[in-house]
């Protein structure tokens, strides 16, 4: 007695397709396979000496016939949820007719993934050529391996982190941004990390290394109050008076500068600093 339940060919081929390219995924790496569909199938931790190290991603399609090329429409919110990824996605499809699997990195898409988003539409058209083949073997995909690096790195460097490429002891020094979205997190991320830097010189009272931190601030981000004010302040406890008028006084102009920020707490800042400003006026010249 038939149970009235079908189990396409579509479905089946999909289940292959994912056993085919986990089974060559474990040669290098530890794939784990997503029970929910969340647009990635396998989590995975590239293989570093006998040890799980750099993570990525694998959204695995089945095909019937790769002929020269294959090709598929993708939600543009699957696209995002990819980009957002902490770790490079690979999109990686099995030919059943050949028995082969063909590999695109996300991350080198990047770029010109997003500037389609300005099409119509709700999906975009992703094509993969037979260029990258996931192999079998342990040794027989250097060149996958190569790009699980290249997107972290490039990963971070949208993320506004700079990193150096290479594992030696002599390593390259690490890529411009590419857009004005990774000058701007590539700045921010620099000032945070010299926020946090003060902090720390604060916490052991060295004086002279928020001295630094504070006047590189000033000349890197000229349009922020507080970096014109901490300088104003460390420069009060050091006896450089001068330079520290200068410093309040730059501060309160970019204040004054600014038509956004809500008028009364404007106004009880700006006089802090014209109080901070006459006690620097009154220290011995």
């Amino acid at each position: 007695m038939s149970s009235g339940v079908k189990v396409t060919w579509e479905t089946r081929l999909g289940s292959i397709a994912e056993s085919e390219i986990e089974s060559r995924l474990k040669y290098f790496s530890l794939p784990v396979k997503y029970n929910l569909d969340v647009g990635i199938d396998f989590y995975c931790e590239l293989i570093k000496n006998e040890t799980p190290s750099t993570p990525f991603y694998v959204q695995a399609k089945g095909n019937e016939h790769f002929d020269d090329n294959w090709g598929q429409g993708i939600k543009k919110s699957t696209i995002v949820y990819w980009l957002n990824q902490p770790f490079p996605v690979f999109l990686v499809a099995y030919d059943e007719h050949e028995r082969e699997c063909y590999w695109m990195s996300i991350e080198d898409s990047r770029y010109p993934l997003l500037q389609r988003f300005e099409t119509k539409g709700e999906t975009l058209y992703i094509k993969m050529d037979k260029s990258h083949v996931l192999a079998r073997g342990r040794d027989a995909n250097a060149e996958f391996i190569s790009k699980i690096r290249d997107g972290v790195l490039s990963i971070m460097m949208w993320r506004g982190v700079a990193w150096p490429k290479g594992e030696g002891y002599v390593k390259q020094i690490p890529m411009p941004p590419r857009s004005e979205v990774e000058l701007l997190n590539l700045k921010e991320t620099i000032r945070m990390n010299s926020y946090s830097l003060i902090q720390h010189y604060a916490a052991k009272n060295d004086l002279p290394s928020i001295y630094d931190m504070c006047s590189f601030l000033a000349k890197f981000d000229k349009w922020h109050y507080n970096h014109f004010l901490w300088l104003g302040l460390v420069c009060m406890n050091l006896g450089r008076r001068e330079e520290a008028i200068r410093s309040f006084d730059e501060a309160l102009k970019i204040c004054e500068m600014d038509k956004t920020w809500e008028r009364e707490s404007m106004e009880k800042l700006k006089e802090q600093i014209r109080a901070l400003a006459q006690r620097a006026r009154e220290l011995p010249g």
